[in-house]
């Protein structure tokens, strides 16, 4: 009876010890995703809808949510032209994200920007665009999106290499009266650098 009872201890024991070591196993995946998350500045809420926090002192995001990398810069050399706004590389599909609330100017397609939005921040007297979409951007015409709402995904259409967000941000309206800025010192704050 005692050797019995024993063996049932011994096997109780060993199936808590299973479990704990099974909790702890999903504790570690739970906190390592939300530690990607935090390092992108991103979220996913049920539904697969993403979002991002605001940094606390501009109240606006980084556009991509998600891992990245820089690429071509404001002012790099282009057939003809210098290039205007910040490659931003990431994986197709990425989301992204508005900056800022802002009204959504335009959706559209063009040969070289592919799948295209434009988005102003009226307040800041700033137009966004994002271009090399995946689809059609998610949002319409005349509608306000606010900071860290997704907008659309991360593509390659028009005359794209790779899978990445062209952005620009214009002070002024885009093409109709403001000028491109380099927006990397934005994209850095945006990013809490």
């Amino acid at each position: 009876m005692i050797q019995g009872g024993t063996n049932k201890l011994v096997a109780n024991t060993h199936r808590k010890g299973v479990a704990l070591i099974a909790a702890l196993a999903l504790a570690t995946v739970a906190l390592g995703a939300q530690a990607a998350s935090a390092q992108t500045g991103g979220t996913t809420t049920p539904g697969g809808t993403t979002t991002t926090t605001p940094t606390p002192t501009t109240g606006q995001v980084f556009p991509v949510a998600g891992a990245h990398t820089i690429g071509d810069g404001f002012g790099a050399a282009r057939s003809g032209h210098s290039h205007q706004g910040q490659d931003i590389f990431a994986g197709c599909g990425t989301p992204l994200v508005a900056v800022s609330r802002a009204k959504v100017k335009w959706v559209s397609y063009q040969s070289a920007a592919g799948n295209y939005v434009v988005i102003r921040n009226k307040k800041l007297h700033q137009d966004y665009m994002y271009a090399h979409l995946a689809t059609r951007a998610s949002v319409s015409k005349g509608q306000v999106v606010l900071p860290g709402q997704q907008i659309a995904q991360v593509g390659q259409s028009g005359n794209a290499r790779g899978c990445h967000l062209h952005f620009e941000l214009w002070l002024g309206k885009w093409y109709r009266g403001g000028h491109p800025v380099d927006p990397m010192p934005y994209l850095q704050t945006y990013q809490g650098f």
